[in-house]
């Protein structure tokens, strides 16, 4: 009997630094039939020469995170979509345990659990945060008001029963998705295969993104009417007793981290200010 083809959506934008590990862990996989649609929002570096050295279907055309994946997905021919990001590399089994788990379970979407990364001082204090951030949605989240993470793996049905994602969305996108599919009682299910997801390299480029966050949040609720602050904020807080209370770890790492959380927090209340403001 055939195997259902799972169709993998990846956004891209000057994104030649980590694609070739994401492209070559899709090509790894223990499973097949798969297909790669990237979506390029018109980059100016080496992503569409990398891309083109691996059978991926490129589709270029201005975009948001959330229209390249409604435009993935639209020209998709899989049963199942699979949402990576392009500094994002698969272990070997996470699409066929995906596959696996729809099946035996009849799941509509799937969490895979998510390894961050990062090089450089900054960038693995980012990582050893945003795994601490994940750990306490693992131990909290059935209890507690938090952020829980967003599935990456659908069955394409799902995603279309659910009205696909929110183009008016520059944050939140996924979340939202989610959340909405959630209230149509899709029914999710957890892989123990991972994604291992790389941080950026500066602290630069890390609190551009807590800015970008703070600055969108009023769109999100504006457009959602869904409140992610203080879930937010109550997750982070309960991350950092995490952090203080880690015992073994190099003490310059959680010094970092809790540089980072405040740095982090203030840029993106300043964000949120000026969002807010702009509405």
């Amino acid at each position: 009997m055939d195997k259902p083809k799972v169709s993998i959506i990846v956004p891209t934008y000057n994104s030649g630094a980590t694609l070739e590990q994401c492209l070559r862990s899709i090509h790894h996989q223990n499973y097949s039939p798969i297909e790669i649609i990237l979506v390029d929002n018109l980059s100016i570096d080496t992503t569409t020469a990398i891309a083109a050295r691996y059978k991926t279907k490129m589709i270029q055309r201005k975009s948001t995170p959330a229209s390249a994946r409604n435009m993935g997905i639209a020209n998709s021919t899989g049963k199942y979509i699979f949402l990576v990001d392009s500094d994002q590399v698969l272990s070997p089994s996470v699409i066929e345990e995906c596959v696996e788990k729809c099946g035996k379970e009849g799941a509509g979407m799937v969490k895979v659990p998510e390894v961050f990364v990062g090089k450089g001082f900054w960038g693995s204090c980012s990582a050893e945060w945003k795994n601490i951030y994940g750990r306490v949605e693992q131990k909290y989240g059935a209890t507690r008001n938090i952020l829980a993470g967003d599935p990456r793996f659908f069955t394409k049905e799902a995603i279309v029963r659910a009205g696909m994602f929110n183009d008016g969305l520059v944050w939140g996108e996924d979340y939202d998705l989610y959340k909405r599919a959630r209230r149509m009682n899709v029914r999710e299910t957890w892989v123990k295969s991972e994604l291992c997801h790389y941080e950026p390299t500066s602290i630069r480029k890390v609190l551009f993104k807590s800015f970008r966050y703070g600055n969108t949040m009023p769109t999100f609720a504006r457009r959602t009417k869904q409140r992610t602050l203080w879930p937010m904020v109550n997750h982070s807080l309960l991350a950092l007793r995490e952090l203080l209370g880690e015992q073994g770890k190099h003490p310059a790492i959680i010094v970092g981290c809790a540089v980072l959380f405040c740095s982090k927090t203030l840029v993106m209340a300043i964000g949120l200010m000026i969002g807010s403001l702009a509405h």
